[in-house]
């Protein structure tokens, strides 16, 4: 029961708001024309307030132009031209003001006032010399002067220039000051000041003759008896319109209450207008604008009647757009064309992507040239009237291809943008791209791989930590029991009585155990390095006078190889900011290297250089053993020469540049056939700074 009551509270208030909002508006469209012809309106109000129709403006207004039109037929009939009396007859005139009059071709009544037979109008006209030429009354002679005929108080005279009235036996003032305005509601007549006068009418002499109380014509028509007629209707229209705008104030208040009963029915409504095509509502809205428009009667009521038969039409069009937003989409142009694009995908997955970009493209110029060709065909049979239609058209496709291309585009970018970030190494999100996107399954598949990579470089870091802490625990675990071997190896040594092949036994004990002790700390070095341990006293200091010195500790190993060393060292400072310690071994061991390595009697340079802010040590020398370049020397454990058996753990260049690297400086290795290169650069240190105590720097 509550569900009746409510679905018939919903009709109620739908009805109730439909006849509610169409009185409102036709009100306002009333009120609108009012405001636009507000003088004429006010005189045709001023007329509703008159029980004589002969104080009306329609009666004033109807006269003026029944003298006009007499002078005019009066003029026509007086020339000789023979074309201008054929074309007075059967023909319609429109004087000055807009006024339409039809002539007949009749030669008692040229005027065409005989149609009123109930004779609410007599009337005399002629000449000056002939005044009675045309009349329509056979029983008064003379109707310019005398008692009127019974029944009749109004007399109009024109006398050739001027116009004089006469009402109920008293003089009605024509002219008022003399000069004629349109909206006042005066006589519309000759003789005014500011209005030129016709010297053709000063012959011609006019007198009609009003009924007082017009009656009925039982043929044809007479203008005189409509005016009290439509004043009568015009005030019964107001009165009852006035009944309806408080029926329809009722019927607001009804739509207001129910108003949530309503908008749930609209809903419901709307939710199945939403399964339309956007044609079809289109032509619906055609319909309703051409019943608004098309039908219109030209009379009050029949406007009033097809706009409100339009309502709900508006109300379904209004609702549609307020609850289905968007639904110009869902057209039978893009269903087709989506249908049609569901049936070739299935096939388009097959083909390679630029087989299916090249199809698209060939779709797309099928579309337009087809569109032009019919349009264009369409267009020349309807004088142009479906050219629109073929533009929009046209312009709908454009726009759905460009559509696909934006997408393709903004997908083709994410996809180079996720590759260059995998290029640079940085962890990002997977892409994920729509279903129906041409690159899906590339993105997928770099997704794929950058997840192949960073698992691979996962295992590999952790294999990297596994191995640095393996290092440093077994380091640290045989650090102890070595130092007391090199204990036991120098109290051994101070043994007097010991034999001879003894003492050489232990001599080799301490050449190793001192060659592991050196292996063992290299080993913590290169594992604080790489795990980022390492303390570093960072300090300004004269790059040039730190390799001069590491060359004059180790003069007695440079003198005992059969090397020639060429030192290439400014005299003036060369400033950087590093560790000393730290970099004084890396010197140490690049100059070690070269020493062990490089064939006899060759020469070994070392130079110093500055350039663009950055000082550069280069060391270079011939190799002893044959080098492969494709070999990254400055790993840990790693010989230049695999198959070589000197002494040597593999760690010298890798400390090198571990302690290059901590210091902020760069190193690198370089191999040309049997030359070896190693350079460290530093950037220079500002003279600011280097000018600074250690402490403060």
């Amino acid at each position: 029961m509550d569900t009746k009551l409510k679905k018939s509270k919903a009709i109620v208030s739908l009805i109730s708001f439909f006849l509610s909002m169409g009185i409102l508006i036709a009100t306002a469209i009333f009120g609108i024309s009012f405001l636009m012809n507000y003088d004429y309106a006010m005189q045709q109000m001023s007329d509703l307030k008159q029980e004589d129709y002969q104080n009306t403006n329609a009666f004033r207004a109807e006269l003026s132009q029944m003298l006009n039109h007499i002078l005019h037929v009066m003029d026509t009939l007086s020339s000789s031209d023979t074309a201008a009396e054929t074309e007075l007859q059967d023909s319609v005139y429109s004087d000055s003001d807009g006024n339409r009059y039809y002539y007949f071709s009749d030669a008692d009544d040229p005027f065409g006032l005989n149609a009123d037979t109930a004779r609410n109008l007599l009337y005399q006209i002629g000449t000056a010399s002939n005044r009675t030429a045309y009349s329509n009354d056979t029983e008064h002679e003379n109707l310019y002067e005398g008692d009127l005929p019974e029944g009749y108080n109004f007399r109009l005279i024109f006398d050739g220039k001027t116009v004089s009235i006469e009402k109920d036996g008293g003089a009605v003032d024509v002219y008022g000051d003399g000069f004629y305005r349109s909206d006042s509601g005066m006589w519309n007549v000759p003789g005014y000041e500011n209005m030129a006068a016709n010297p053709d009418y000063e012959n011609f002499r006019v007198c009609l003759v009003a009924r007082q109380i017009p009656v009925e014509p039982v043929d044809g028509s007479s203008a005189l008896y409509d005016i009290p007629q439509q004043g009568r209707e015009t005030l019964l229209f107001l009165r009852i319109w006035s009944c309806i705008i408080a029926f329809s104030a009722i019927l607001l208040v009804l739509a207001f209450l129910w108003r949530k009963e309503r908008r749930e029915l609209s809903r419901r409504i709307a939710a199945h207008t939403a399964n339309l095509y956007f044609e079809w509502k289109l032509a619906f809205a055609i319909l309703v604008l051409f019943l608004t428009t098309g039908f219109v009667s030209g009379s009050i009521p029949g406007n009033v009647v097809c706009f409100l038969l339009s309502l709900p039409g508006y109300y379904l069009i209004a609702i549609d757009l307020r609850y289905n937003r968007g639904s110009w989409r869902r057209n039978v142009i893009s269903t087709m064309l989506r249908r049609r694009a569901e049936y070739r995908k299935t096939f388009e997955q097959k083909l390679p992507l630029e087989r299916r970009l090249l199809e698209r493209w060939d779709d797309f110029i099928k579309c337009e040239a087809i569109t032009f060709s019919v349009g264009l065909v369409l267009s020349i049979f309807t004088v142009g009237l479906l050219a629109p239609v073929t533009i929009a058209l046209m312009v709908y496709f454009a726009y759905r291809y460009g559509k696909l291309h934006r997408q393709l585009a903004q997908d083709l970018g994410r996809l180079t943008t996720q590759i260059t970030s995998v290029q640079q190494g940085k962890n990002t999100a997977s892409l994920l791209l729509p279903q129906d996107s041409d690159l899906r399954e590339a993105a997928h598949a770099l997704n794929d791989i950058e997840h192949g990579v960073n698992t691979a470089v996962e295992e590999r870091v952790k294999s990297e930590r596994m191995k640095v802490e393996l290092i440093t625990n077994v380091s640290h675990d045989i650090k102890t029991p070595l130092t007391s071997i090199i204990s036991y190896v120098d109290l051994l040594k101070q043994e007097e009585t010991l034999p001879d092949h003894v003492k050489d036994y232990i001599k080799v004990l301490d050449e190793k155990s001192l060659r592991l002790k050196n292996m063992i700390q290299d080993i913590f070095d290169v594992s604080k390095a790489a795990s980022g341990n390492m303390e570093l006293q960072m300090e300004p200091l004269d790059l040039g006078k730190l390799v001069r010195q590491t060359l004059a500790d180790m003069d007695e190993a440079v003198q005992a190889s059969q090397l020639l060393f060429r030192v290439d060292i400014p005299d003036q400072p060369v400033t950087i900011t590093a560790d000393g310690g730290r970099l004084y071994r890396v010197f140490q061991n690049l100059i070690s290297n070269a020493l062990c390595y490089s064939l006899e009697g060759t020469r070994v340079f070392v130079s110093l250089t500055e350039a663009d802010g950055f000082a550069c040590v280069a060391l270079k020398n011939i190799s002893r053993y044959e080098l492969d370049p494709n070999v990254d020397i400055t790993e840990r454990f790693v010989r230049g020469d695999a198959a070589r058996t000197t002494a040597g753990s593999g760690l010298g260049l890798s400390i090198a540049k571990s302690f290059t690297e901590a210091c902020g400086g760069e190193f690198s290795i370089q191999i040309d056939a049997d030359l070896f290169t190693a350079r460290v650069t530093f950037p220079l240190t500002p003279p600011s700074i280097a000018l600074q105590k250690p402490s403060e720097a």
